[in-house]
């Protein structure tokens, strides 16, 4: 996916979005700029951000991210994730068309196309997947849990569905995972910089993943690999997803015929869910030619 096709949602972001929508206190607001700013970016840039109208408070963000973020097996096998026959088909066709670009990957990395697709196939579908949430909201939403009045208006409006909201450990768990979203938001912002493009056009996953093989922005600064050669780096760029994958997977230990325990480590690394590892591992293996 090129980056000029990164903001084929854009115009319909607003529509996108959870219906809900509470606006954000002044408290927040301003928390946040201050801390972006010391972070090193401009007081301008981030003002004008925030009070962007395209920024909404969708608290259903925030439920997703603290309830709902883990993938699951499914009722047949809830050791692996579901994956549709076809995306076996696909990813041996994909594997075959990019037999050249897969292959210098391996040679550079030593990460087989297996593996890279694998990833591919489980995070994006091979990158045709629809990205649906905008992902500076997203971030922002999970950053404003910082604010006690805006987490005490999630917990009272939710704490019934959700009543583990007012316990100390999930508490300490939404105060950890702000600030997480706080650093993953100045990265974004980076990230928009270096494209030159709108940071409230950038669509994402409701955790704020970006493109085919779904990095959030803080591990694509550090591990995003320019697969084409065109000079930037771009997690839209289906190339640019591979090459990063295939370089994360080598610093994180993934060796061809290694160990399978080093292995599912790598994989690990990537998600941490045996969950995921299990649903990587078993697309691996039927994505490898016959022995």
């Amino acid at each position: 996916m090129r980056t000029s096709a990164l903001y084929i949602f854009a115009a319909f972001t607003m529509f996108l979005l959870p219906a809900t929508a509470w606006p954000f206190g002044e408290t927040s607001i301003n928390y946040l700029c201050e801390r972006l700013v010391e972070k090193g970016l401009e007081k301008d840039q981030v003002q004008a951000l925030f009070s962007d109208p395209r920024l909404a408070a969708t608290p259903e963000v925030v439920i997703k991210n603290l309830f709902h973020s883990s993938p699951k097996g499914t009722a047949k096998q809830p050791n692996h994730m579901y994956i549709a026959p076809e995306y076996i088909t696909k990813g041996r066709e994909y594997i075959i068309e990019n037999a050249q670009a897969l292959s210098a990957l391996e040679k550079r990395f030593g990460t087989s196309p297996q593996v890279v697709t694998a990833i591919l196939i489980v995070e994006s579908r091979l990158g045709t997947y629809p990205m649906r949430y905008n992902t500076f909201t997203a971030y922002t939403n999970l950053a404003a849990l910082l604010d006690p009045d805006y987490f005490g208006r999630i917990q009272e409006s939710y704490a019934h569905k959700y009543p583990s909201l007012k316990d100390e450990a999930m508490i300490t768990r939404a105060q950890k995972k702000a600030k997480w979203a706080l650093n993953e938001l100045y990265n974004l912002i980076l990230i928009a910089r270096d494209l030159n493009a709108d940071p409230l056009a950038i669509m994402g996953s409701f955790a704020g993943a970006l493109g085919p093989a779904q990095f959030i922005p803080s591990s694509f600064m550090e591990y995003g690999v320019d697969g084409d050669n065109d000079g930037k780096r771009d997690p839209f760029n289906m190339q640019d997803a591979a090459a990063s994958i295939a370089f994360y997977l080598k610093r994180a230990g993934w060796k061809e015929g290694a160990a399978e325990e080093k292995n599912r480590t790598a994989i690990w690394c990537y998600n941490h869910s045996q969950v995921y590892v299990n649903t990587i591992m078993m697309l691996y293996e039927k994505l490898s030619p016959p022995s």
